[in-house]
């Protein structure tokens, strides 16, 4: 099914009309003699559309080892639950 929209009507009924993108009606929308669509993605993830972002400025073994005092009651419970 297809819907088609005024630039004007699409602003109006703005999140109505998402929804029905989303829910797989095809979407078109007429601006300035232009007809646009909106269309739904293929059936994808949130995880697999993520975008990989660096956050850390340093080395993140650094940030584990800056505190040996941490680091050493983490080592202790890894050997109890390897031993365990």
């Amino acid at each position: 099914m297809s819907t088609t929209l005024t630039a004007t009507d699409f602003r109006k009924n703005l999140f109505q009309t998402l929804d029905q993108a989303i829910h797989g009606e095809r979407i078109q929308i007429v601006y300035k003699g232009s007809t646009l669509r909106l269309v739904a993605p293929a059936n994808t993830s949130k995880l697999s559309r993520a975008v990989r972002r660096n956050a850390l400025l340093v080395d993140p073994q650094a940030i584990v080892e800056s505190d040996s005092e941490l680091m050493a009651e983490v080592e202790a419970k890894l050997g109890k639950a390897n031993n365990e």
